[in-house]
């Protein structure tokens, strides 16, 4: 196996893996790597659906869910992800969002590859929360670090929303990532709506800054897998030709904040 990080704060590129002969028994190490980096891109994959699918379960149990069409019947935990021409801009994915934060467990990791790809454009571009939430100064940590967010989407005619900190804590290392989107976070609890609109403004541009992205261009041999706790993404819609890719989510534990993962630490001290 050969890794090659690709930016100081995330992601990393490996070679010489074949997915379609992993097993369970490989789940650990896999993980060790996507905790590490944040965003993995498996090159020089073949897989066919079935082996895709098996992938999946090597990294967890897979969720299946009804905001996304998928393959159906034994390949139902295999999702569509294509931009309806129906979205309007920033609709679709091409804003900065976790997936699916609105759930009281939010997916662990979301896997990903290529079905067909236009010619050109339709990048992808991630950020990393841990060195977003590092980067900014004591004042502005102590301050988020308190906050509550409301995740929210309507769907349908259905509204799906769960309350979640504003700082996620991860449950193995401490480390604290920013939980505040400009997708799904909807306002601040406690705050009005002028203050709530600011402080998620705010908290996603540092977010997003450039330092903390990679941008990543697809071809069809390449796998991506990324940590859905720690990251954001957003899909560059700037392509006129189709693409298609296929998605698995893996479930998630809840989400830890600041206030939580002190009590319990001072009680397992």
């Amino acid at each position: 196996m050969n890794l090659e990080k690709i930016t100081p704060h995330i992601g990393a590129r490996i070679a010489g893996v074949d997915l379609a002969q992993l097993t369970k028994d490989d789940r650990e190490w896999l993980r060790e790597m996507l905790e590490e980096h944040l965003v993995l891109f498996f090159t020089g994959q073949q897989l066919q659906p079935e082996q895709y699918l098996a992938f999946g379960e090597v990294i967890g149990d897979l969720e299946v869910t009804p905001l996304l069409p998928s393959l159906g019947g034994a390949m139902e935990a295999v999702h569509i992800v294509e931009n309806d021409q129906n979205y309007a801009k920033g609709e679709f994915a091409d804003m900065w969002h976790t997936d699916v934060p609105f759930r009281e467990r939010p997916p662990y990791a979301t896997i990903l590859r290529p079905e067909y790809l236009p010619t050109l454009g339709g990048d992808t571009l991630w950020s990393s929360m841990y060195a977003a939430y590092e980067g900014m100064a004591d004042s502005l940590r102590r301050f988020v670090d308190e906050l509550e967010v409301v995740q929210s989407v309507m769907f349908k005619g259905v509204l799906r929303e769960h309350v979640h900190p504003a700082v996620r804590v991860n449950p193995r290392t401490g480390r604290r990532g920013l939980y505040i989107n400009t997708r799904f976070s909807k306002r601040v609890v406690g705050l009005s709506e002028l203050e709530s609109n600011d402080v998620i403004r705010m908290f996603s541009s540092v977010a997003t800054l450039p330092d903390y992205q990679l941008r990543h261009r697809w071809t069809p041999d390449i796998v991506a897998m990324w940590d859905n706790g720690f990251t954001q993404h957003y899909a560059v819609a700037d392509y006129r030709e189709p693409r298609r890719m296929q998605r698995m989510t893996v479930v998630g534990e809840p989400v830890i904040g600041v206030a939580e993962w002190e009590r319990t630490s001072r009680v397992a001290a």
